[in-house]
């Protein structure tokens, strides 16, 4: 019995140090996660944004995802001009029994250059610590077994070598963003495509479980991202796609959202922002179908998704992959970097 729980734990804790990274279905949501060049590249002042992530549902104590990051343009008069982005991104990822898991805080900081009137690229970097921890207390093992129940007051004479390994982590990133807008009365109608390549793990770390040591596999990611308003209507399309290749791991995904507008911004003062609800759906290659809903008020946006599986783990996990929800606040009210 106490072999058969040290092979469980050790193939766990291994598969989590050579397996893919965490990732969000939600990906537009996490863009310091998808590609430093992107931190303090938008229309705003400062924007923070909080994920959650419950995967596995079907599984038991399945995995927990948190993240938080926020990022702002710095160092800088206009968005015509160049200037940096600054931004702090950190997340926590645990599960099972002995919560075996991963939290990482990184600082991320991006060199904004307008490429013309229209369009800017930027290059970012992203430095930060991670550490891997479990909590072997609360495993029961069979020499706790007292004939009646679990005791865990037992010693259940088990070498545990492993409790917890830093490591530090280096990434960068490049990002081009073009945007143009119709003026109209009542709005600018937009137009704008985000395209991006990132690297993660330059530095390949090496992370220890136990008696042996395995190396973070570097991961380099793709992403495009649209959006369009349809002229003389408040329907606008966001259509999005990302890539991940990690070692022998990959995923793609891919999708839109449709956008109905129920409120315009005020042109001129900045001080009523627009509101609306956008709907659709995306796919990752061979493993989920993702509905999602974004609810955006104000300066505050709230998305959900459900993570629908369509792999053929669909048979134990009765297509229940995840549930995972967004919070945005993103200020854009008189914002001195606001694109025009």
């Amino acid at each position: 019995m106490k072999k058969i729980y040290s092979i469980i734990v050790t193939l766990f804790v291994f598969s989590v140090a050579v397996a893919q990274d965490i990732h969000f279905s939600q990906f537009t949501e996490t863009p310091q996660l998808v590609n430093p060049g992107a931190t303090g590249v938008y229309d705003g002042a400062i924007r923070g944004i909080i994920n959650y992530k419950n995967q596995w549902m079907a599984m038991g104590n399945s995995f927990n995802t948190v993240a938080a990051s926020v990022d702002a343009p710095i160092v800088g008069k206009k968005a015509n001009k160049a200037h940096l982005g600054l931004g702090l991104n950190l997340f926590s990822d645990k599960a099972g029994d002995a919560k075996v898991g991963l939290t990482e805080v990184a600082v991320c900081v991006s060199g904004i250059l307008p490429v013309t009137r229209l369009s800017v690229i930027s290059v970012g970097l992203s430095a930060g610590g991670a550490q891997h921890k479990a909590d072997y207390s609360a495993l029961r093992w069979g020499d706790q077994y007292d004939g009646k129940g679990f005791d865990n007051n037992i010693n259940p004479n088990e070498p545990v070598a492993f409790t917890s390994a830093f490591y530090t982590d280096l990434s960068a990133g490049v990002y081009y963003e073009y945007y143009s807008g119709k003026n109209t009365m009542e709005r600018n109608e937009q137009k704008r495509l985000a395209i991006g390549f990132a690297y993660y793990h330059m530095n390949q770390p090496e992370q220890q479980y136990f008696s042996a040591t395995e190396k973070l596999y570097g991961k380099a990611v793709v992403n495009i991202n649209g959006y369009l308003d349809l002229s003389g209507s408040s329907i606008s399309i966001i259509p999005s796609f990302v890539c991940f290749i990690q070692g022998k791991s990959n995923e793609f995904n891919v999708g839109a959202m449709i956008r109905h507008r129920f409120k315009n911004a005020t042109k001129v003062t900045g001080y009523i922002s627009e509101s609306g609800i956008s709907i659709g759906a995306h796919y990752r290659f061979g493993d989920a179908f993702i509905p999602q809903v974004n609810y955006e008020i104000a300066n505050f946006s709230i998305g959900i998704s459900f993570d629908v599986n369509t792999s053929s783990y669909s048979t134990v996990s009765n297509h229940n992959g995840g549930a995972e929800i967004s919070l945005k606040y993103q200020l854009t009210r008189g914002a001195k970097w606001q694109q025009k």
